[in-house]
């Protein structure tokens, strides 16, 4: 898979305008982690370039042992890599220990000391980097106040419930003052209603801290899209995409991306023509509209006749009834409601080796086999390159 060119990336912008990579906070330069010796030796992260600039947040997103969060323990120092170089605002830390490099590190398992107060585990890293004594307790109330937890700084973390316990290891990171904040899958730990709640605590504080570069470590799509100025897309030790949340969901350039944010439906099409970034395309018996990204530099052009992927979110799809014009037969082959709304998986007339899942809003009742008319939006989707097999 070819490496990602971030140079060539156009800069986001967020709240807190345009993003300056002229000095970042962060920066991995072709960096190599291995675990292993000799022959037996795998890479954990390979080649992997990255920056990051003050005040802005990256997720790195991918399924587990894809390298995110390896990415995380070499900018901390935890691990040594086996090559490249690591910068903190221009500063080489390769090989300096993890508490000289003055990060906030945030972990899904808290790692709060149970035998201290609250107090005392948000104090422990000012004593650490031997902050003067008289400035460790407004620090500490400092960080309290910011995380909504001033109240508890007498408690035991065994008094405490999980989301105030991710609190207070946040309060623990934010009381150093970093310019760079690093969260390991805060959230993992916490239940479904929870992990919502601390979602928003995390926008706010995003927005409370305009300084400070955040690199975020997850699986989860959702807090990706609601967290991330960029997200990076990693995948067997490699990163696979990177670009805005909103670019990467409107137009992702790879099949990967495609389907691990957002679960999109990939679907084999012919491109009869392109003009600008309008294209016609036929899927089956049926031709659609489509978007057509500029190609990147080195990829295959959108020619006629070639192949290509039609990437469709599945709630912009319609069931209709089967004589409705231009709409293509399918047949139901599972129904899986998820409560909001129905999941359901067609064969499409024309695509024998092609499942197209439909969001349906509601508890929709589709037996097996139920005969439906299925309809794309006015603007079918976007295209993605065909596997290098495909075209």
């Amino acid at each position: 898979m070819a490496d990602v060119d971030l140079t060539k990336r156009r800069a986001a912008t967020d709240v807190h305008g345009a993003v300056d990579y002229s000095a970042p906070a962060i920066t991995f330069d072709r960096v190599r982690v291995t675990y292993g010796r000799g022959k037996k030796a795998t890479d954990a992260l390979s080649d992997f370039n990255l920056r990051v600039a003050p005040g802005e947040t990256v997720a790195l997103l991918g399924p587990s042992g894809s390298g995110k969060s390896t990415a995380l323990k070499a900018l901390a120092g935890f691990v040594r890599p086996a090559s490249g170089t690591v910068r903190l605002g221009g500063t080489d830390v390769t090989d300096l220990p993890p508490a000289k490099r003055g990060i906030g590190v945030v972990v899904q398992s808290y790692a709060l000391f149970p035998h201290m107060r609250v107090r005392d585990n948000v104090a422990f890293g000012l004593k650490s980097h031997r902050v003067p004594r008289n400035d460790v307790g407004p620090r500490v109330a400092e960080a309290l106040e910011m995380v909504g937890m001033s109240g508890y700084a007498a408690r035991l973390p065994r008094e405490l419930s999980g989301g105030q316990q991710q609190r207070v290891a946040i309060a623990r990171a934010l009381a150093i003052r970093p310019k760079v904040l690093l969260l390991d899958e805060p959230l993992a730990a916490l239940d479904a209603q929870l992990r919502q709640a601390m979602l928003g605590e995390l926008q706010r504080l995003r927005d409370a801290l305009p300084d400070t570069a955040m690199l975020y470590v997850t699986h989860d799509q959702s807090e990706a899209l609601a967290l991330a100025d960029r997200i990076a897309v990693m995948r067997d030790a490699r990163l696979v995409d990177i670009d805005t949340a909103e670019n990467l969901w409107k137009r992702p350039p790879s099949s990967f991306t495609a389907a691990f944010l957002g679960g999109a439906n990939l679907i084999p099409c012919t491109v009869n023509r392109v003009i600008g970034t309008s294209a016609l395309v036929t899927v089956g018996q049926s031709t659609l509209n489509a978007e057509a990204p500029q190609p990147a530099i080195g990829k295959v052009d959108w020619a006629p006749g070639s192949a290509a992927l039609l990437c469709v979110r599945p709630h912009t799809l319609q069931i209709v009834a089967t004589s409705e014009r231009d709409a293509l037969r399918a047949n139901v082959t599972s129904n899986v409601w998820r409560g909001a709304s129905t999941r359901l998986t067609l064969a499409v007339d024309g695509l024998p080796d092609s499942p197209i899942e439909v969001d349906v809003a509601g508890q929709a009742q589709f037996d097996s086999g139920h005969a439906v008319g299925l309809h794309f939006p006015e603007q079918a989707g976007v295209l993605i390159e065909a596997p290098e097999g495909a075209r």
